[in-house]
């Protein structure tokens, strides 16, 4: 059919039979969430940046308060 997904590689296992949804979504839970502990890495790299930004060109410069 017209919208038929196509298995793939990934929808067989080692013996050639399709595996079951379940099958395929431990798998993928087994290799653990790296895509999402990248993204907060990123995001916790920008607001520290972000951070050092602010204090280095804004609160510095102004100097101390008398």
């Amino acid at each position: 059919m017209l919208n038929s997904p196509v298995p793939d590689d990934s929808e067989t296992g080692p013996d050639g039979r399709r595996r079951s949804e379940a099958e395929r979504v431990d798998g993928i839970v087994r290799r653990g969430p790296s895509g999402a502990i990248a993204v907060a890495g990123i995001a916790t790299l920008i607001v520290v940046g972000l951070w050092y930004a602010f204090y280095f060109f804004v609160f510095l410069p102004r100097g101390t308060i008398h």
